[in-house]
């Protein structure tokens, strides 16, 4: 880490298994940070919440450890947040939590999906209908919980709760808003029929503002629980997905991101709007521009699910000896194949019944093969995806910057390249997503001594180790990528009723009421 003397700008990731505070010099370099996890629950099979006083309690604790970690020779000049998107908490009228926070990877509101998701919503929210936005679970709440939403007064996103306890101020981004599917997208504004769908009305969200818009300075209580000064400028951040795709310096035609975390993330910029079945539209840090994001729920997800459940292996650094065992076995994992479909199906099947699949296990299969199988499994369907987009906007990849805790690993980032035959470049940061909300802060207090944001990106962004696709596994990769396009198809009509099987809330609604 830098230990140079100076202003630092400090980013806030709160994402979907803890918060991170991480303080960023002119340069992009990390000169402290911290983190705090936390859990997340599921009371029923497809269900997954949160204590919002989890969020609050982590960043404020990851705050005040990066500022310890900071030293007296560096002066926080401004923060900013990034967080998992979707999540919302519904508020009552003295800023209290009415029930636990529920997460993007809530897959409860099947039945509201299969009723209200139309091409009028993706039109205007630029979101297929797909268990991720947050219109579908607010509508099972009005129907399951109407007295939930008869006591909000204020529903959020992480952003704008964050905001609320830093700032006291009673707004968001609407590149934090934006996948809540409420926003009419082309006019980046709170759209009224989206609204209405979800039972709310405009009243219960709050003001939107740009990404990089201050938001106001940090609160006195605030500032006691940090450590950081009061009246610090507090900026509007943008999600997880986008702030990755902005400290991976994914602005230019011919570059994508892929963010490697808890889900993966496939993006490029677009100047303009559009809409597609191949893509989700999201709002970009760079204010006025939007961000065609591919999503897979089961990301890193899956590597994890495996090294808990099925690697068998115990103590430290599990995920280093997978992948010694997986590095030996040939591409192709010995005609073993994973849909990694954990939670559900997003990009580009937006179905909310689909579940993960080995298929061709054989005896003599094992941890290995598997662990390699996942790897492999993931990075067909970011293949897929990525013809998908190119397809769409008419534009060739050229470069992929790989971000995220998985973006370590050289086996996974090496199959990527192999299976992508595109360059994969991994980003010079870790914590890429954390800087992307560090670009927006130092842009709005002009720390690298500009404030246009593509300025500030080339300053603080750039790219570490490059990964040439390896040709000799070409062949294969074809082959198998052209089974595992196969694998969807063949075995939706088993979907719905394994579904039900596994207890009916993913697609029956069924929930108490209130």
């Amino acid at each position: 880490m830098s230990r140079s003397a100076g202003p630092v700008v400090l980013a806030v990731d709160c994402s979907t298994t803890g918060a991170k505070a991480v303080a960023f010099d002119a340069a992009g370099r990390t000169v402290a940070e911290a983190r705090v996890p936390y859990h997340r629950t599921s009371p029923r099979p497809g269900w997954q919440e949160q204590d919002p006083a989890d969020w609050w309690g982590a960043t404020a604790g990851a705050l005040a450890g990066a500022v310890r970690a900071l030293g007296p020779d560096h002066r926080p000049a401004a923060l900013a947040v990034t967080h998992q998107r979707e999540t919302f908490v519904c508020l009552d009228a003295d800023d209290r939590p009415l029930r636990p926070g529920v997460l993007w990877l809530d897959t409860r509101a099947g039945e509201q999906i299969a009723r209200l998701g139309s091409a009028r919503v993706h039109e205007l929210s630029g979101k297929p209908p797909s268990t991720a936005p947050s219109l579908y679970k607010l509508a099972w709440l009005a129907e399951h919980e109407p007295r939930v939403l008869r006591r909000t007064a204020l529903v959020l996103d992480v952003h704008g709760y964050l905001v609320r306890l830093l700032t006291g101020t009673r707004s968001t981004s609407w590149a934090s808003a934006d996948p809540l599917s409420l926003l009419d997208m082309q006019h980046l504004r709170w759209s009224p029929e989206l609204v209405a769908a979800a039972g709310l009305a405009v009243d219960q969200l709050p003001a939107l503002v740009a990404p990089g818009a201050p938001l106001g300075g940090l609160g006195a209580a605030a500032a006691r629980r940090t450590g950081l000064p009061e009246g610090l400028p507090v900026v509007a951040g943008a999600g997880d997905g986008q702030c990755a795709g902005l400290g991976s310096g994914a602005l230019v035609p011919g570059r994508a991101y892929l963010n490697l975390g808890t889900a993966l993330t496939l993006g490029v910029h677009s100047p303009g709007y559009r809409w597609a079945a191949a893509y989700r539209t999201l709002a970009s840090p760079l204010a006025g521009a939007y961000v065609l994001e591919a999503l897979l729920p089961s990301g890193a997800l899956s590597i994890g699910w495996f090294r808990d459940a099925l690697s068998g292996l115990t103590g430290e650094r599990r995920e280093e000896r997978l992948e010694r065992l997986a590095a030996d076995v040939p591409a192709g994992a010995r005609g073993l194949l994973f849909l990694p479909y954990l939670s559900s199906a997003e990009t580009p099947h937006w179905d909310p019944h689909a579940r993960g699949a080995f298929v061709g296990l054989a005896e003599e299969h094992g941890r290995a093969e598997m662990y390699r199988a996942v790897l492999e499994g993931l990075a067909y369907e970011e293949r897929a995806n990525l013809h998908l987009l190119e397809q769409d906007t008419g534009t060739a990849v050229e470069e992929v910057v790989v971000t995220g805790g998985a973006a370590r690993s050289p086996l996974f980032t090496q199959i990527l390249a192999d299976v992508l035959q595109r360059r994969v470049l991994v980003a010079r940061e870790p914590e890429t997503t954390a800087l992307g909300a560090g670009v927006l802060a130092a842009a709005a207090v002009g720390l690298t001594g500009s404030s246009d944001l593509r300025d500030v990106v080339a300053a603080m962004t750039g790219t570490g180790a490059v990964l040439e696709p390896d040709p000799r596994p070409r062949a294969v990769y074809e082959e198998a990528a052209g089974l595992h396009a196969q694998l969807y198809p063949r075995l939706r009509p088993l979907f719905p009723g394994l579904s039900r099987l596994r207890g009916g809330t993913a697609g029956d609604g069924t929930g108490p009421a209130a």
